[in-house]
């Protein structure tokens, strides 16, 4: 049953890389993927906890990193709720393609690229995306960046963005989504899909100035923020006991 399940596994992911290569085929799954993203949105209850942090930051028109962990990055544009600018962060992956689509459909702008170890290896991907993030910072945008991204390892911040922060100055604003009913799918990092008529929880964490400690210790503390946001927007309170 298990070898079963595996070759089914296999199949599954050969059929996606194959769907992903096709234009057509991606512009469909976007436009499908989006309409799903607004059902949910507007068939879920919606509970807000602490957005008057971002809600300060919107009225003083001060742009901001964004940060949340890549498995909520399907429903994270409804947590904007905002007409300020933000451009979010989309690998170059042909998975990216579809997401880069599918949040264009929600009026959201992307940057393509990574920001992992972008001090390293100066003529490749990751310095052009910081090069672009930096500039857009500058320009007064926000930016939505998830910092296990692209490849992981899952809910562990990279040097990227604590790197951007330091160079632009902006402070960082940590927020979580959390759903009471979902899929979750066998990827690296456990991407969620929300079902409709859902609770959907989202909590905004306060705002993180990078100063002058080492950029481990700061990549720990918004490895420890987010994953304290993201258990408090999955509490959904004590289930009932027979």
């Amino acid at each position: 049953m298990e070898s079963i399940k595996s070759y089914m596994r296999e199949n599954f992911k050969i059929m996606i890389k194959i769907l992903a290569g096709n234009f057509f085929l991606k512009y469909i799954i976007s436009f499908v993927g989006a309409a799903y993203v607004f059902l949910v949105f507007y068939t879920s209850s919606l509970k807000s906890h602490d957005r008057k942090i971002i809600n300060e930051l919107f009225k003083n028109n001060e742009n901001f990193i964004y940060a949340f962990w890549h498995d909520q990055l399907l429903m994270c544009p409804f947590s904007w709720m905002n007409k300020s600018s933000i451009f979010v962060l989309i690998s170059n992956h042909r998975d990216g393609d579809i997401i880069s689509k599918l949040i264009s459909f929600l009026g959201f702008k992307s940057i393509r690229g990574s920001t992992s170890k972008p001090k390293k290896n100066k003529n490749n991907n990751s310095l052009s995306a910081a090069r672009k993030i930096i500039k857009s910072l500058n320009n007064g945008n926000s930016i939505g960046i998830a910092p296990d991204g692209p490849r992981g390892p899952r809910h562990i911040v990279s040097e990227g963005i604590i790197q951007i922060a330091k160079i632009s100055g902006k402070k960082i604003i940590p927020v979580s989504l959390g759903f009471k009913s979902k899929w979750t799918i066998n990827t690296w990092d456990k991407f969620i899909v929300p079902r409709i008529f859902n609770t959907i929880n989202i909590h905004w964490g306060n705002p993180i100035i990078i100063k002058d400690m080492g950029n481990e210790r700061y990549q720990e503390i918004l490895t420890a923020e987010l994953n304290k946001l993201t258990e408090a927007s999955n509490y959904f309170g004590a289930k009932n006991k027979i």
